[in-house]
């Protein structure tokens, strides 16, 4: 099974950001693409077999304005670490004919129901709160360009992450990022960095990567993650610390839980609209 990360841009023109791991862990690949056709044609060369896609982008977006409800939920379990969510809604331009993710789950004809027994599996997923929870952090890694973060601040966090996700090495559910070609150009684009931009050149390919390790998490560690959301209004799968779960759990206890494509099943969370 192949588990594959997609940093997507929202907008047609970004740059996006691919990787693409096996089921021990292994680093296959790692690249940047620009249009969908570029995108499919370096999805399908890994995504023809049993797989997990996480998407690092709105995928259902129905809602007209303000927050769809699984971003608050995420802005409220881990809004004080950092981690809300932007606004998707169908008032922006990226959102008004659907989205762009879930055009790249249809024609890659992936299922989005986390109940799901399909070997070809999409989610959407966050790495801000992933992060968090599953280094343990009390804040956010601040390797995003924002005002009032300079070069080097970026720098020196976006390194930090890099550290980070070369020590999953040791993890139980290990990724092994060392030996593969494209993560030593990742490092050497950040050693070499001068600029934001050359930063933000290597950033898409390294959200890419976290992204790949949480869909390899998730089937590896079903009772360790949560859908936050529901399957109408758009749902972001990420890993939880056990604090998170049990106060999530008690606030949505969750379903039983079923077999997925010859992992441990995915625990499902699903809150009903209004709470």
């Amino acid at each position: 099974m192949r588990f594959v990360g997609v940093d997507l841009a929202w907008g047609r023109r970004g740059v996006t950001g691919l990787a693409v791991a096996d089921a021990t862990g292994r680093l296959l690949d790692a690249a940047v693409r620009r249009t969908d056709d570029d995108i499919l044609a370096w999805l399908r060369r890994w995504t023809g077999g049993p797989c997990f896609v996480a998407f690092d982008a709105p995928v259902i977006v129905v809602n007209p304005a303000g927050h769809r409800p699984c971003e608050r939920l995420i802005s409220q379990y881990f809004g004080r670490y950092g981690a809300s969510c932007h606004a998707a809604n169908t008032a922006g331009a990226s959102f008004v004919d659907g989205s762009r993710a879930v055009g790249l789950v249809e024609a890659l004809d992936l299922d989005l129901d986390p109940t799901s027994t399909s070997p070809r599996r999409a989610a959407e997923v966050y790495p801000h709160p992933a992060l968090v929870a599953l280094f343990d952090l009390p804040r956010v890694l601040q390797y995003k360009a924002k005002p009032g973060r300079d070069f080097h601040h970026l720098r020196s966090e976006m390194l930090r992450l890099a550290e980070y996700v070369e020590s999953l090495a040791t993890a139980p559910t290990p990724l092994h990022v060392k030996t593969c070609d494209a993560w030593h150009n990742l490092r050497t684009g950040l050693a070499q960095a001068t600029i934001k931009a050359d930063l933000k050149r290597v950033e898409d390919t390294l959200d890419a990567v976290v992204c790949t390790y949480i869909a390899l998490y998730a089937a590896t560690n079903p009772t360790e993650v949560r859908y936050f959301g529901d399957p109408a209004t758009g749902q972001i799968l990420t890993p939880v610390t056990p604090a998170l779960a049990a106060r999530f759990d008690q606030q949505f206890p969750p379903p039983r839980s079923r077999s997925v494509s010859g992992h441990s099943s995915l625990e499902v969370v699903r809150p009903q609209q209004g709470k």
